[in-house]
């Protein structure tokens, strides 16, 4: 891009830098639903079997829902334009938390998300961290509308509008949950992988 005064990146072209912004790598794509779901069915089942006993998974829990907590108000997505990236990164938070996604999936995608990195080799952090926050944006990202008839009747509109899943917001929500699953990555990531392995279902390979 430098080289052809088209921007500043010294080694890469346009493509593979708009490919870094929405993936979180110059080369690999986000992972598809298929290759994550046997590792957030393992992660989900060790997460319910863990919880209760567990300190280190229990103060991960509470720490992820008080980042939702602290988030601050929602916005609607066509309001986002102009936003600082943080700003939108806590909206981002805050819309998990009032379409009431528990602490416990959030934390279970972060450990399904590293499980399936680990087995794949695939260990920068920047890649990992955004695949993070592509995976729980999904939860609730998109603003949709209800109108009202002549009579009252509320009738809700099929078309929704979605924030753009890319760029620093995806980086700046991916660290806000990683802090908090930090200490639970060290301590239980080995064991998800052993419970993924022992009973959640194959992913076909890539």
């Amino acid at each position: 891009m430098k080289a052809a005064k088209l921007g500043l990146a010294p080694h890469h072209c346009r493509e593979h830098v708009e490919r870094r912004a929405r993936h979180g790598s110059y080369w690999l794509n986000t992972y598809t639903a298929a290759e994550l779901k046997p590792y957030l069915t393992a992660a989900n089942a060790y997460v319910c079997l863990m919880a209760a006993n567990d300190k280190v998974i229990a103060a991960a829990i509470a720490a992820l829902r008080t980042t939702l907590d602290e988030a601050g108000p929602v916005e609607i997505a066509t309001r986002l334009k102009g936003m600082s990236a943080a700003k939108r990164a806590k909206i981002g938070l805050a819309r998990l938390r009032v379409a009431k996604v528990e602490p416990e999936r959030i934390l279970s995608i972060v450990l399904a998300v590293t499980s399936l990195a680990e087995s794949k080799g695939h260990r920068t952090r920047e890649f990992r961290t955004v695949q993070v926050a592509k995976a729980v944006h999904r939860l609730a990202s998109g603003t949709g509308w209800v109108t009202y008839d002549a009579q009252g009747r509320a009738h809700r509109s099929t078309k929704r509008v979605y924030p753009k899943s890319t760029g620093q917001v995806l980086r700046l929500m991916g660290r806000l949950l990683g802090t908090a699953c930090e200490l639970t990555l060290e301590r239980h990531l080995p064991g998800v992988s052993a419970y993924k392995q022992r009973y959640g279902r194959r992913s076909k390979p890539s």
